[in-house]
């Protein structure tokens, strides 16, 4: 992770992702990261199923 962050800002690249929000651990660590949470959402597929997600981004 702190590898695609260096990658992006040595370009001048902003990172934005999605994450679910049953995966606690990894949005720890992003936060930890420096991660900013911007929104939440829901994903929709497959026979009506969703899933609650969030939306984070590194600050460049």
């Amino acid at each position: 992770m702190e590898a695609a962050v260096e990658f992006a800002r040595s370009r001048g690249l902003a990172i934005a992702f999605d994450v679910m929000l049953k995966d606690r651990a990894a949005i720890r660590l992003y936060e930890r990261l420096g991660a900013q949470h911007i929104t939440d959402l829901t994903h929709h597929y497959g026979d009506g199923l969703t899933e609650p997600a969030a939306v984070y981004a590194v600050p460049s």
